[in-house]
């Protein structure tokens, strides 16, 4: 057994601490607003002229602007915790931490959908005098990118499962159940207009939320160094 200095192990800790914390705020911060916004009768992914216009319409008010912002704030949470887990995980995976780049890519290519894209801002923004065919055009193109960044969530789940299996930081089913997630998350690309999605999007949540509770809770050993690690 590896002994690891006490400081080294506090800061390790802290990490952990920090990536639960940021995992449980982006949970509560993107859900929040999606939640109360789907509200105001969000239509079908196939929904009409009509219900996109309908839908923007009711939506052009000041509390749906808030709920956007904080969806985005979510994001950067989830880029925290995003970068976060993949500094742990390389840590416990050891060089080339390949897998760990992967998810780190992965993970800020979601954070950078849900930050920049707008479309349904801009849509809800003046909700009120939207035309139905320019409606329907901001909605698909919001649903499209939704289902674009389930690509790069599954990548993320993917590569962060497999590096929990290389570095063994916890225990195999944490990993297997991220894989599971993202593979689906990438399935569920092809077949987007249905409700197929929401098993493995919502899988991955749960994820998640209980890897956050997790490392809020117990300590995770601290990564042995590269050197003794090729000698254990």
């Amino acid at each position: 057994m590896v002994d690891v200095d006490v400081q080294t192990q506090d800061r390790w800790r802290r990490l952990d601490r920090i990536t639960g914390i940021a995992g449980v705020a982006a949970t509560v911060l993107l859900f929040t607003p999606i939640i109360a916004i789907s509200t105001l009768g969000e239509p079908g992914f196939d929904g009409s002229r009509a219900e996109a216009a309908e839908f923007f319409s009711a939506g052009d008010t000041s509390w749906v602007t808030t709920a956007e912002a904080t969806a985005a704030v979510g994001m950067l949470a989830f880029l925290w915790f995003v970068a976060c887990l993949t500094t742990r995980l390389r840590g416990s995976e050891g060089e080339p931490a390949w897998r760990s780049t992967v998810a780190l890519g992965s993970g800020v290519l979601v954070a950078a959908y849900g930050v920049i894209d707008a479309s349904w801002e801009a849509a809800f923004n003046r909700g009120s005098e939207l035309e139905p065919a320019i409606a329907v055009f901001a909605f698909d193109l919001g649903n499209l990118g939704f289902a674009n960044a389930w690509v790069a969530l599954g990548s993320f789940a993917i590569a962060a499962g497999w590096a929990i299996l290389a570095g063994r930081a916890l225990a195999a089913w944490w990993a297997w159940w991220a894989i599971v997630a993202g593979a689906g998350l990438l399935v569920v690309r092809f077949f987007w207009e249905g409700w197929a999605w929401t098993a493995p999007y919502f899988l991955f949540w749960v994820w998640v939320i209980a890897l956050a509770i997790r490392l809020l809770a117990r300590r995770v050993p601290a990564p042995a160094p590269n050197d003794l690690r090729a000698q254990q």
